[in-house]
C-alpha cells in the first residue's frame, strides 16, 4: 500500500481538487446512465408510439445532458490531469532533495544509474497510475453499480446474465493480472542494467576504444537489451492476448442478450426501447470490469514503483544535521584532525589510522601519499562528506558533528579531482550563481580568473567573462576547466565589497595534475600573495607543487610517515625521499 500511502502524503494539501475530481465524475456517469433510459422512451413512445413531440423533446435532452456530459468530462480530466502532475512534480522534487542528502557511501549502496531510474521512470509510473485513478479508477465502479442497478430496472428476468457474463471477465482479468506483476517487477530491474550499461560505457569510451573492448562492451549491452526486449516482448503478448479475449467475451455477451431478449419482446415481456437500453447498459457494466481490471494490472506495477521510491526516502542519510547545531565564529578559523581514523561500511581495514593533523590560517599545508594512500578521503572528512570512525574533526575549535552542514560547507572551498562546470557562462560559474536571479560581483569573478590563471584565454572569448560555458564544460579543454573549477573556488576564498570572505578553507583535492608546470608555478605564487588569511591544503602528486609548503604530511597506506618541511623529510621521511627521487634529480630535489 506504499503507491497509496505515498499518493494521500502529497495529495492530502489538495482536498478541493480531489472533490472536484469527485463531483465531476459523478456528474457525468449520471448523466451517461440516464442516456439510455430517454433513448428507450423515443424507441418505445416516440419511434414506435409514432409521437414526433416525443422524439424533439427527449431528443433535446439527450442533446442538452450530452453536452453537460462533455462539460463534467473535461472538467474531471483537467483537474485530474493538474493534480497528477502536481503530484508527480512535488514527489520527484522532495526525492531529488533527499538523495542530495546523501553521503558518497550512500550513493554506492543504491548506484546512481537506480537512483536516476527511480527519480524518473517510477515516478512517472506512479504519476500515471494516479491518473488513470482520477479519470478510470473513480469511473468505474460507479458506471458498474449504476449501470447494475439500470438494468435490473429494465428486466430483471434477463439480468441473470450477468451473474456469468461478469465473472467471465473477472476471471480472464485476474489471471493475465497475476502473470503482469511479476513481469513489472523484472522489467524495472533490467532498466536499471541498461541505465548502468549505457552509463559506463558513456563515461569509459576512451578506455574502451584505447584497449580495443567494443565487441565486448557491445554483447554486454546486446544481451541486456535482449532480457529487457523479453521481458517487454512478455507483456505486450499478455496485453495482446487480454484485448480479443475481453472483446470476445463482450461480443457473445451482447449476442446472448439480443438472443434473450428477442424472445422477451416476442413473448410481450419486455419492449424494444428497454432491450436497446438493456444492451447500452451492458456495455457499461462490461467496460467497467474492464477498466477496473486495467487498472488493477496498472496498480502493482505502481506499487513496485512506489516501493522503490520508498527505499530511497525512508533511508536514512548517514551523515545527520544536529538537532541543536552550533555556530561557527566570524573571521579566520582553523581546523583540525584529532587521532581521526576511518573505516568504510563492510570494508576489513581502515583508510585511516590515528590522524593528527592541523590547519592554521595563513599556513599551506601539503599532504602526498601514493594512489590508495587514503588522500580523498581525508579531504572529504573536512567538509564532513564522510564522518570518521574514530577520532575528532574539528572546525574553530568545535566538533563538525556539532556544526550545522550548511555552515560548515559554506566556510571551505573546494577543487575536486573531476573538473565540472555547469552550463551558463563563465561568470555565473565562477561566482556559482546558477540561478536567474543571483548577483554576480564581476570584480572578484574577474579576479579569481587572473589568480587562477585563466584570464589569458578568458579575456580572448567573445563576452569574456560572460561567454558561454556548455553542460561540462565541454567547450573548454581539459586545462581550462580545471582552471575555471579552481577560479570558482578561489572566488569565495576572497573578500567582496564589504570586506567580508565566504571560505576559510582552500582545498586543492590533486587539482593541479591537468596544469603544466609553469602554469602550476604562477598559481601557487598567486595564492601566496593573495590568500594569507585563510587555510590552504594541497594534495598532490608532484613534489614541485608541494615542496614550498609550510608543512607536509606524507601519507602511506592510511598511516602518516612523515611530516615537517620538504627538507626535513627528505632527511627523516624514507617514503619522501622515494617519491622525490622518482620525479626530480638530486640537484633538482635541493
Amino acid at each position: 500500500m506504499k503507491l497509496i500511502h505515498t499518493a494521500w502524503e502529497f495529495l492530502q494539501h489538495r482536498k478541493l481538487s480531489l472533490a472536484a475530481i469527485i463531483l465531476f465524475q459523478l456528474g457525468q456517469i449520471i448523466l451517461s446512465l440516464w442516456l439510455p433510459s430517454i433513448n428507450a422512451d423515443i424507441i418505445d413512445h416516440g419511434i414506435l408510439g409514432n409521437d414526433r413531440s416525443v422524439i424533439y423533446s427527449r431528443g433535446g435532452l439527450m442533446l442538452v445532458i450530452s453536452l453537460l456530459q462533455v462539460a463534467f468530462m473535461v472538467g474531471a480530466i483537467y483537474f485530474g490531469s493538474k493534480t497528477a502532475m502536481q503530484f508527480g512534480r512535488e514527489l520527484r522534487a522532495h526525492t531529488f532533495k533527499h538523495i542530495q542528502k546523501f553521503s558518497s557511501i550512500d550513493q554506492h549502496k543504491f548506484g546512481a544509474p537506480t537512483l536516476i531510474t527511480r527519480a524518473t521512470n517510477d515516478i512517472t509510473q506512479m504519476q500515471m497510475v494516479i491518473l488513470m485513478t482520477f479519470t478510470i479508477m473513480i469511473t468505474a465502479p460507479i458506471m458498474g453499480i449504476g449501470g447494475i442497478i439500470m438494468a435490473i430496472e429494465q428486466d430483471t428476468s434477463l439480468s441473470k446474465l450477468l451473474l456469468i457474463i461478469v465473472p467471465a471477465l473477472a476471471i480472464l482479468i485476474g489471471t493475465i493480472m497475476a502473470l503482469l506483476t511479476p513481469r513489472y517487477q523484472v522489467q524495472q530491474k533490467r532498466v536499471d542494467r541498461i541505465n548502468t550499461l549505457l552509463r559506463e560505457q558513456l563515461a569509459g569510451v576512451r578506455v574502451i576504444r584505447a584497449f580495443v573492448r567494443q565487441g565486448t562492451e557491445t554483447k554486454k549491452f546486446d544481451d541486456a537489451n535482449h532480457g529487457l526486449r523479453s521481458i517487454w516482448l512478455q507483456i505486450g503478448w499478455l496485453w495482446a492476448f487480454l484485448l480479443p479475449m475481453a472483446f470476445l467475451i463482450v461480443g457473445l455477451s451482447s449476442t446472448a442478450i439480443i438472443w434473450f431478449g428477442g424472445q422477451r419482446i416476442e413473448l410481450g415481456m419486455m419492449n424494444v426501447g428497454a432491450l436497446t437500453a438493456y444492451i447500452n447498459y451492458l456495455m457499461m457494466i462490461l467496460m467497467s470490469v474492464m477498466m477496473s481490471g486495467m487498472m488493477a494490472m496498472m496498480y502493482p506495477r505502481g506499487e513496485i514503483s512506489a516501493k522503490r521510491i520508498a527505499e530511497i526516502r525512508d533511508h536514512q542519510p548517514s551523515i545527520l544535521e544536529p538537532t541543536t547545531p552550533r555556530r561557527l565564529p566570524d573571521g579566520t578559523l582553523s581546523f583540525e584532525l584529532s587521532k581521526v581514523s576511518l573505516q568504510y561500511p563492510g570494508a576489513e581495514e581502515p583508510v585511516l589510522n590515528d590522524i593528527s593533523m592541523k590547519l592554521q590560517p595563513g599556513h599551506t599545508t601539503a599532504l602526498i601519499g601514493s594512489t590508495g594512500s587514503g588522500k580523498s578521503s581525508l579531504v572529504r572528512l573536512f567538509p564532513r562528506l564522510i564522518d570518521a570512525s574514530g577520532g575528532v574533526v574539528s572546525a574553530g575549535n568545535i566538533s563538525v558533528a556539532e556544526l550545522s552542514l550548511h555552515d560548515l560547507r559554506s566556510r571551505i572551498a573546494v577543487v575536486p579531482q573531476r573538473a565540472f562546470l555547469f552550463s551558463g557562462t563563465i561568470a555565473s560559474n565562477v561566482a556559482g550563481a546558477l540561478g536567474s536571479f543571483s548577483e554576480i560581483d564581476d570584480e572578484r569573478v574577474t579576479h579569481a580568473l587572473k589568480l587562477a590563471q585563466a584570464w589569458d584565454f578568458v579575456s580572448e572569448l567573445d563576452g569574456n567573462i560572460h561567454a558561454n560555458v556548455e553542460s561540462g564544460g565541454k567547450n573548454f579543454s581539459g586545462g581550462q576547466r580545471q582552471r575555471l573549477t579552481i577560479a570558482r573556488a578561489l572566488y569565495r576564498c576572497l573578500p567582496d565589497t564589504t570586506g567580508h570572505r565566504e571560505a576559510e578553507l582552500l582545498i586543492f583535492d590533486d587539482s593541479f595534475s591537468a596544469l603544466d608546470y609553469s602554469t602550476d608555478a604562477r598559481l601557487r605564487e598567486s595564492l601566496r600573495e593573495s590568500l594569507q588569511d585563510i587555510c590552504v591544503l594541497i594534495v598532490a602528486q608532484r613534489i614541485s607543487t608541494i615542496r614550498d609548503a609550510h608543512e607536509i604530511f606524507v601519507l602511506d597506506k592510511g598511516n602518516i610517515v612523515g611530516q615537517g618541511t620538504h627538507n626535513e623529510l627528505l632527511t627523516s621521511c624514507k617514503t619522501y625521499r622515494e617519491i622525490v627521487q622518482s620525479q626530480l634529480t638530486a640537484e633538482e630535489a635541493k
